[in-house]
């Protein structure tokens, strides 16, 4: 241990004797570190807060309606056509699954559009609405800043005009002024707000509430038709219904998949008019593409490793060139082999570790600036740490262990007169 603190501390002093020959090793570790790390860094937090969203609707949850989100099993391509021309799930069809499907416990219908929101001279375009059945708070969570959700009665009557909004749009509507109780219009229609959601951000699920809107889905179809041809076909209401055993959740799909055959009349013969949607493949694509992006930052932080390497290894050929007759000495006083080799293989890697640091100040620094800039935190978990350590390490022994070696093997007289 001594031995190796003296090893230490004499590569460190190199290292400082010659400041721009160190600065320019560094620079290109430092650089390779940061692309590796940086980029695992990025993906990571990425898919984290991909992976969260996701989990917050669970996946103990089936998701019903027209179209496939990806394409279905035996297909080679997405049939949009194909599923164009199903039709829509329905308020009837919610009630028979409520009623008769027994491993389910909380389903909903929700169904989004695009409307124009106005208070007063104040006014939103391309504001999103959700018209959900009672149950959606329950598969969907939904945390409230002031006010209420809707009552089971205002859900179900179909005469409700209430309308819980999102934080953004409270804000652009209203400003200062409380909204709880206000009217408002939608789609040129009154409604009433019975409450503001706390803000989210935007989910990678596909829900936005904070510039949007949740209203009864019965009193909107008392106002708006939804039926196969609404939208050119491409309007496709989405039915969700929660398992009461997630360990049961295929029983509970093949029994609403019965339900749903049977309410629709169709025979044994006959494939089925509605689709199936499950969050689980969609993270299992999700990390498969993340994966695929991983390599790819891998691929490039290698070059930029290669150069590092090129540059470390140069920079330990011209320090061992430098100090031959000083090696020489060193073995003529009893340095064996191994002790020369493990002194400039020590060097190669101080010159490596303090590149790695460099570029993991670089990579926390930019998740500093990418978390003040999106809408989900980006962070240095402390496998990539590990990672930028190891990768410095690896390249000081193979940048140094050619210079090292060499000059492990000089003969001493040799060494003494270069």
């Amino acid at each position: 241990m001594k031995a190796l603190g003296l090893n230490i501390v004499l590569g460190i002093k190199e290292l400082i004797s010659n400041p721009l020959r160190t600065f320019l090793s560094i620079l290109g570790v430092s650089i390779g570190v940061f692309c590796i790390v940086s980029v695992s860094t990025v993906f990571d937090s990425m898919e984290a807060n991909i992976q969260n969203n996701m989990a917050t609707l669970g996946n103990d949850v089936l998701y019903v309606g027209k179209f496939a989100w990806m394409p279905e099993e035996g297909q080679k391509e997405y049939t949009w056509w194909k599923y164009k021309a199903r039709p829509v799930v329905n308020s009837d069809e919610l009630n028979t699954i409520q009623n008769e499907a027994k491993h389910s416990s909380y389903s909903a219908i929700s169904y989004s559009t695009n409307e124009k929101a106005k208070f007063m001279s104040n006014t939103v375009e391309g504001a999103r609405v959700y018209a959900v059945t009672y149950d959606f708070n329950k598969l969907q969570p939904i945390d409230l800043s002031a006010g209420r959700y809707f009552s089971l009665s205002e859900m179900n009557s179909g005469l409700s005009n209430g309308v819980v909004i999102g934080m953004e749009l409270a804000e652009n509507l209203f400003g200062n002024v409380n909204p709880i109780d206000k009217e408002i219009k939608i789609g040129g229609r009154l409604f009433y707000v019975l409450g503001v959601i706390k803000k989210t951000g935007q989910m990678t699920t596909g829900f936005q509430f904070d510039e949007g809107a949740i209203i009864s889905y019965n009193y909107f179809t008392t106002y708006t038709k939804i039926d196969d041809n609404t939208n050119n076909g491409f309007a496709d209401p989405m039915m969700m219904i929660k398992t009461r055993n997630s360990n049961k959740f295929q029983d509970m799909k093949f029994e609403v998949e019965g339900i749903l055959r049977k309410s629709r009349g169709l025979k044994a013969t006959e494939e089925n008019n509605f689709a199936f949607n499950q969050l689980e493949g969609i993270q299992d694509k999700v990390a498969e593409i993340f994966a695929i992006i991983r390599l790819i930052g891998w691929i490039i932080g290698a070059f930029s490793l290669i150069v590092g390497i090129f540059s470390v290894a140069n920079i330990m050929f011209v320090s061992v060139k430098e100090r031959t007759s000083i090696i020489g000495i060193k073995k003529a006083i009893g340095a064996t082999n191994s002790a020369v080799l493990i002194e400039f293989l020590i060097e190669a890697i101080l010159l490596c570790l303090i590149g790695g640091l460099l570029g993991m100040l670089f990579t926390y620094l930019l998740t500093k600036l990418l978390t003040s800039a999106l809408e989900f935190p980006v962070f240095v978990n402390m496998f990539n740490v590990i990672l930028g350590v190891l990768i410095s390490v690896i390249v000081g022994i193979t940048a140094g262990f050619i210079p090292a070696y060499r000059a492990s093997k000089l003969d001493p007289v040799e060494a003494i007169r270069s």
